[in-house]
């Protein structure tokens, strides 16, 4: 839903900080583009992190199928099968008596969730690629048609984007089962086996699988409880990095859910761009680019061309010190100097012209942020309102999604005090 766009009065200057729908378009994609790098680069993290715990889950939780593989290996095989028969046992005990959910149920929640950021990885991609079309487009206007098979795009990312946000959750009590699987007592010791058997053929064993078959080829004629560490070994190496898991998925929760804002906002440009929303209702989604992502934008690109410039000046500092210690030859002073006067020289200019940017947003700035605020207050209502008239709950994400925007708006309040 993109809500009702009540007109919200806002001071005629303000409108000076907006920009034309292809400039609105790429600019709230930029911004998206470079929160998606941020979302992807931790998403990756935890990927890799399930993978490795999905696929030791699969040792010891897998019934005949583990048994049948590794009973082809005939003595080699009786004990490995021993050693994950009796870790999957009591582990299994462990994890529903500390966790209060049975291992069978982490583990298929572990593959699900492995297989859910695999394809939030790859719908994150779809987005990087958009914002990389929209930023080398040189036309002026956006072809409505492209709009809209766009827009289905962002769509489907923010579905994803909202799925993903439920797996968190789940993500980050991952610490609790490898803690109970590793804290089991798997028991006595049995004999062990009496003589070793030839190696098996590994043909048909994925890379990790033979790797592992191998590693305990050595470790046969050892007593059970050896074998029942070499199983459990997967858990202990994965144990720090789960343990860091709450940490990276409240992270991970800050940088969604903005995601979750500039997806929204760019969905609703869209469809100014397919001309379906009404003028007053696109002059508020203007305001609101505006707010969200070009101020946040030009904050970082100030931001960035005064430390270049501070670099530079830092840089040419250094060299007359340097040329007055005799530690620099003239040669090499004429070569950098020139090469630093010329680097600070093309920044000072990027940095007047964005200073004069940052000066109409100190003027005007703070009407647009109040005109955005007064807009996000009265949907809050609307919303309240419809809850209270349909007695359903239907209009919560909507609720969620206009507090987030709230408060990129005092996020935006603080970089324009800082500007």
């Amino acid at each position: 839903m993109i809500g009702s766009y009540p007109e919200t009065p806002a001071a005629e200057p303000a409108e000076q900080l907006t920009v034309g729908s292809i400039e609105a378009v790429r600019g709230t994609f930029a911004a998206i583009d470079r929160t998606v790098g941020t979302v992807t680069a931790d998403c990756r993290t935890v990927a890799g992190t399930l993978s490795d715990l999905n696929d030791a889950l699969g040792t010891i939780s897998q019934g005949s199928g583990v048994s049948q593989q590794w009973g082809g290996f005939g003595l080699i095989g009786l004990p490995i099968m021993g050693a994950i028969k009796a870790v999957k046992g009591v582990a299994g005990q462990y994890v529903k008596q500390q966790t209060g959910t049975p291992l069978a149920t982490w583990t298929e929640l572990v593959a699900n969730s492995t297989a859910q950021v695999e394809a939030y990885l790859s719908g994150l991609g779809t987005v990087t690629d958009l914002a990389g079309r929209y930023s080398a487009t040189a036309g002026a206007e956006v072809d409505p048609r492209q709009a809209g098979e766009d827009e289905e795009v962002l769509r489907a990312v923010r579905w994803q984007t909202q799925a993903w946000k439920q797996v968190l959750g789940r993500v980050a009590q991952l610490g609790r089962l490898v803690d109970a699987i590793l804290a089991a007592d798997v028991g006595e010791e049995p004999e062990p086996a009496e003589q070793p058997a030839a190696p098996p053929r590994l043909a048909g064993f994925s890379g990790s699988v033979q790797r592992r078959i191998k590693e305990v080829q050595g470790r046969t004629t050892e007593r059970s409880g050896d074998l029942r560490q070499w199983v459990l070994q997967p858990f202990v190496d994965l144990h720090d990095r789960v343990r860091q898991l709450p940490a990276l998925t409240d992270r991970l929760a800050g940088e969604v859910a903005l995601l979750e804002v500039l997806l929204e906002l760019e969905i609703v440009e869209l469809r100014v761009c397919q001309g379906e929303i009404p003028p007053a209702q696109a002059r508020i989604a203007r305001l609101r680019v505006a707010a969200s992502a070009l101020l946040p934008e030009l904050a970082r690109r100030l931001a960035d061309a005064r430390r270049t410039a501070a670099d530079y000046a830092t840089y040419l500092d250094r060299l007359d010190r340097g040329r007055q210690a005799g530690e620099v030859t003239e040669q090499a002073y004429a070569v950098l100097a020139e090469e630093y006067r010329q680097g600070l020289q093309q920044v000072r200019a990027q940095l007047a012209a964005l200073e004069a940017e940052a000066d109409r947003w100190r003027r005007d700035g703070p009407g647009l942020l109040q005109a955005c605020g007064e807009w996000v207050t009265v949907e809050l209502s609307v919303v309240a309102a419809r809850r209270l008239a349909e007695q359903r709950q239907a209009t919560d994400d909507r609720a969620e999604l206009l507090l987030r925007e709230r408060a990129r708006l005092a996020e935006a309040g603080r970089l324009l005090a800082a500007l």
